[in-house]
């Protein structure tokens, strides 16, 4: 037998819970954020909120995880062992996002053309497995800008499982790095770049802030994190970008869209193009050349 905790969260919060979680014994935590397609038969989200379902070996570990983030009144639902397996897969299936990748768990890969890239995700170290509109609207624009300006260097701010540097490495980008201020999460992307093949090194993992990354500004900037930190790092994050360069952001809903442009247009970049899936929303910068 294995013991789940279904814990409900604000959608800002889910990794760092996630991350909690895995803390306190979890061996499988999954994601389910607002506007992702889940299992039919699978209860709809609360209103404005996300869920995280943590799997545990143990009915007393996950007790006391509850306890320990004290949601003492969240009990642990006893699950075959063979039958969470089969539902937890189940749920996660290749994606098609943007003219060449294919996002898909290690256990289902998808046939590809010749000119296709496939990015393996484990969803079982959470930190994001590309089903979220924003990190679809991310990848399709990395895509699409390294069709229009292949071997551009990439830098990923909040890089998280990585799989936006590892999409950008595999689609044929120059330099590719990746920051994080969290170790935990950039040792998950460390793994996600070996999972895909990538020769260490390919992709530079840092524990940094964007303007302390060493070397020239970057052709192409993604940045995948929410508003307030967004804002925030405006100055650090545009000076990464060079002359003609593009900044891709987005971790922003549909109406916040004009803050966001107002703190880099303050940093002396243009808006180029906005694009909305369900509630959220794509905002691409560019800096004169």
């Amino acid at each position: 037998m294995s013991f789940l905790l279904v814990l409900a969260a604000p959608p800002d919060e889910l990794e760092i819970l996630a991350s909690d979680l895995f803390d306190l014994g979890a061996t499988g935590v999954e994601l389910q954020e607002p506007g992702q397609l889940l299992m039919p038969g699978t209860p709809a989200l609360p209103a404005g909120l996300g869920r995280c379902i943590a799997h545990f070996a143990e009915r007393e570990t996950a007790l006391a995880a509850a306890a320990d983030l004290r949601r003492s009144e969240v009990v642990p639902v006893e699950l075959p062992e063979q039958d969470w397996s089969i539902a937890w897969r189940a749920h996660h299936r290749p994606l098609r996002m943007g003219p060449r990748v294919w996002v898909h768990p290690p256990w289902d890969v998808p046939a590809i053309g010749p000119r296709e890239v496939r990015v393996a995700i484990d969803p079982g170290m959470a930190f994001g497995t590309g089903s979220h509109p924003t990190t679809a609207l991310c990848l399709e624009r990395l895509d699409e800008l390294l069709l229009l300006r292949p071997s551009s260097d990439v830098l990923d701010i909040g890089t998280g499982s990585g799989i936006l540097a590892i999409g950008a490495a595999l689609l044929g980008a120059g330099r590719v790095v990746a920051t994080e201020n969290d170790p935990v999460a950039l040792e998950v992307a460390r793994r996600g770049a070996l999972l895909n093949g990538l020769a260490k090194g390919r992709i530079e993992f840092l524990l940094s802030q964007p303007d302390h990354v060493p070397g020239a500004p970057f052709g192409i900037v993604v940045a995948n994190i929410l508003l307030n930190t967004l804002v925030e790092l405006a100055p650090r994050i545009a000076t990464r970008v060079a002359p003609s360069g593009r900044l891709v952001l987005s971790g922003l809903l549909a109406d916040q869209g004009d803050e966001a442009e107002d703190a880099y247009r303050a940093s002396g970049l243009r808006i180029v193009g906005r694009k909305q899936r369900e509630e959220w929303i794509r905002v691409e910068m560019e800096r004169p050349a």
